[in-house]
């Protein structure tokens, strides 16, 4: 986290901010504190609002904002504190199981998602199904928004930040946001030119090395640590929004269509992917809009502004492949349908 993010990209305090009569009512964090520091780069800090006096952590570069601190950092205790390890620990310590366990569901997200984001920087190459870079029809359509460069994109759901390097390409500024603190400290070192050794696994609990390849830095991305459904930023800020394979991963996918409209400023755009692939525990059993037809649901909220502060225009569908290589004899894809809209 760089010492000036206050002055480039306000971060609002999500436990004071509150929406009344006259709308949002909200206050800032800002840095009090630093415990390490690389240059003008925060490692270890605390941040603290201007009005409640609300903490929250700076670990490894990446701020933390949520609502409900003190229970995520319970529950991701794992996370925050785990290092850097060669394989052959990190495979002795998953190999005792259970696999549900935090370690061993940490390295098992890490090596697909590494591989997913980053597949055509991996060395040595995945093999077996899903063998390759899964995100490269996503990557493509990112890319070509290039084209028309706006000040600010954020992307909610970034993950490993691979749709973050591609965005940069035509933002001066780009923010991600996700709830998964392990993949954003990895993407943090990623983008900022750093090779990432992961341990990737094989079969069962069976792990072995592999490596992201340094490469071009992006200091103009921001990673926040926050929930996509209450995310730590100023409404109306972002010229282009992006939330892929994100409203199939919320309990409510009509509140994180509201969000993704609330973040998008007069006249900017969405990019929105999903292969609707609800499962029971992640999206709320009542909150499973469009039956058998998510895709129409969608277009149809977005053009009719259904729940939202404005319609949109929708500029361009597609359906992409995305896959997720699991190990060396497995992998899941899926058809997504891609979205681009426009705020009127």
């Amino acid at each position: 986290m760089r010492l000036a993010l206050a002055d480039e990209l306000p971060l609002v305090c999500p436990a004071c901010r509150t929406r009344g009569e006259r709308g949002w009512e909200m206050h800032t964090v800002r840095l009090i504190e630093a415990f390490s520091a690389d240059g003008d780069e925060v490692r270890d800090g605390l941040l603290a609002c201007v009005q409640c006096s609300k903490r929250y952590p700076v670990i490894d570069g990446v701020p933390i904002l949520l609502r409900r601190l003190d229970d995520y950092l319970r529950a991701e205790v794992t996370a925050l504190v785990e290092r850097d390890l060669p394989s052959p620990l990190v495979e002795l310590l998953v190999a005792g199981g259970p696999d549900g366990d935090p370690f061993p569901r940490l390295v098992e997200h890490v090596s697909i998602y590494a591989d997913a984001h980053w597949g055509d920087r991996a060395r040595p190459p995945a093999g077996g199904p899903g063998e390759g870079f899964g995100f490269a029809p996503l990557a493509e359509r990112l890319r070509a928004r290039a084209a028309f460069p706006v000040e600010q994109a954020v992307e909610l759901g970034c993950g490993l930040g691979r749709g973050l390097a591609e965005l940069a390409a035509g933002a001066k500024r780009v923010v991600g946001v996700d709830l998964h603190f392990g993949a954003l400290r990895r993407a943090r070192r990623i983008l900022a030119g750093e090779p990432l050794a992961f341990a990737r696994r094989a079969a069962g609990r069976a792990y072995a090395p592999a490596t992201i390849e340094a490469g071009p830095p992006f200091p103009s991305v921001t990673l926040v640590c926050g929930d996509a459904l209450d995310p730590p930023l100023a409404p109306g800020a972002f010229a282009r929004v992006a939330a892929l394979n994100l409203l199939d991963s919320v309990r409510t996918p009509r509140t994180l269509l509201s969000v993704i409209d609330g973040l998008c400023a007069p006249g900017g755009e969405l990019l929105l992917a999903s292969p609707y692939a609800w499962q029971s525990g992640i999206v709320d059993e009542d909150a499973r809009p469009g039956g058998s037809d998510p895709a129409a649901w969608l277009r149809g909220a977005l053009t009719a502004g259904d729940g939202l502060a404005a319609r949109y225009a929708v500029e361009e569908e597609a359906e992409v492949r995305w896959t997720l290589r699991r190990d060396a004899r497995s992998a899941v894809a899926y058809d997504v349908h891609f979205l681009r809209a426009r705020r009127g």
